[in-house]
């Protein structure tokens, strides 16, 4: 009896090695930046037609946010047509600001009326300090404690007309420092001016996204293998990814899918750098060559990532859905995500094998729903 237990023991072993044994091979995961489709807080089909009012505000900052409102514009976006105050005074006749120079509502109204848009975009600013002078201290290497450092920073508030019923349909705050904006908008450490000219830019694309369709840099997680045959190619072309050289980083992948076919990694990647080029049913196809080696749940995470790309892309393009249809089931539009259940995690006697990784829960599980099973393997 005691000689059975020890060898059904044995067998219960197995796939907890099997397992570690594909996370050896198929490595852990690391990120790289790709810009995605976001559809605009104003849904509306086809070409929206914005004009953006005059800014209002007590500051110096007006006429350079509006500035930066036209060099931030979305370019190209076959979506979007602006119109500016300039344009929006000539189409009138009329002054568009008052007499302590304060935008006239009525004024910018009435000329988008005329011009036939859709929605004017009205912004006033609340509080900003942008002209920091630099600390005239000489900065210490050593220093036991170092000053808090001051941030510029721009707290406008948005306000969307439509233009035919003359109500306001949308209001937005949207403030931000220069830390956010060299975080969520990398791009802008070479070609925005000093750090005022980052916040004013990082200011003005969030607030484009209200009213249009815009692109977003968002992190994509590619598979990082290690002792898998053409793990060296992968690895290289991760760096390219890394670097935003989708290009570069697509041939090293396929060479490695063409030199080791079972290569799962370059597979996965390789369906993620058709997805920053936007042909989604390439990223699908690529991504049956990953699902061929371990069937199952190991593509569905990048599946689903790659389909909730296609969807805000249609979306913010106003697209049909494509002709083969969706995937994955569309989400519940009555509900939160945040109030959907999640739903209850299988036994873990039914998860195949290759799931069963030592000190991870497999896909789809929380690590709450996987400790709390009567049985960890």
């Amino acid at each position: 009896m005691h000689r059975n237990k020890a060898k059904n023991s044995r067998f219960q072993m197995v796939p907890a090695l099997c397992g570690l044994v594909c996370f050896c091979l198929a490595g852990c995961k690391m990120t790289a930046p790709m810009h995605v489709w976001k559809a605009s807080e104003v849904p509306k089909h086809g070409v929206v037609r914005v004009a953006v009012a005059p800014i209002g505000g007590k500051t110096d900052a007006t006429d350079r946010l509006l500035v930066a409102m036209q060099r931030a514009q979305p370019q190209p976006n076959p979506m979007l047509a602006a119109t500016y105050p300039e344009e929006l005074a000539q189409i009138g006749g009329i002054q568009l600001v008052s007499y302590d120079n304060q935008p006239n509502d009525m004024a910018t109204l009435s000329s988008a009326r005329r011009a036939g848009l859709d929605y004017i975009l009205q912004g006033n600013i609340i509080d900003e300090v942008l002209d920091i002078p630099p600390d005239p201290t000489p900065k210490r290497k050593f220093r036991l404690f170092k000053p808090k450092e001051k941030l510029e920073y721009l707290t406008v508030h948005w306000s969307v007309v439509d233009v035919a019923s003359g109500q306001r349909i949308k209001e937005e705050t949207i403030s931000i420092n220069r830390k956010q904006a060299e975080e969520k908008y990398p791009e802008l450490m070479m070609f925005a001016q000093g750090n005022d000219g980052r916040v004013l830019m990082a200011s003005a694309k969030q607030s484009w996204s209200i009213v249009a369709p815009t692109t977003e840099p968002m992190q994509a997680s590619l598979d990082l293998p290690w002792f898998m045959p053409g793990s060296s190619k992968v690895r290289q072309g991760n760096g390219y990814a890394r670097q935003g050289n989708w290009q570069a980083a697509e041939r090293e992948w396929q060479e490695a899918a063409d030199q080791h076919s079972w290569n799962t990694a370059a597979w996965k990647n390789l369906s993620l750098a058709a997805t920053a080029k936007e042909d989604f049913q390439l990223a699908r196809d690529r991504l049956k060559h990953a699902d061929t080696f371990l069937p199952g749940d190991s593509t569905f995470p990048t599946l689903t990532w790659i389909e909730q790309r296609q969807r805000d892309y249609h979306k913010s393009l106003d697209l049909a859905p494509p002709a083969t249809g969706w995937t994955l089931p569309d989400p519940p539009q009555s509900v939160r995500p945040d109030d959907v259940p999640s739903s209850p995690p299988r036994d873990l006697k039914d998860m195949p094998w290759w799931t069963a990784i030592p000190f991870v829960p497999p896909p789809g599980w929380t690590w709450k729903q996987w400790w709390n099973q009567p049985i960890v393997l």
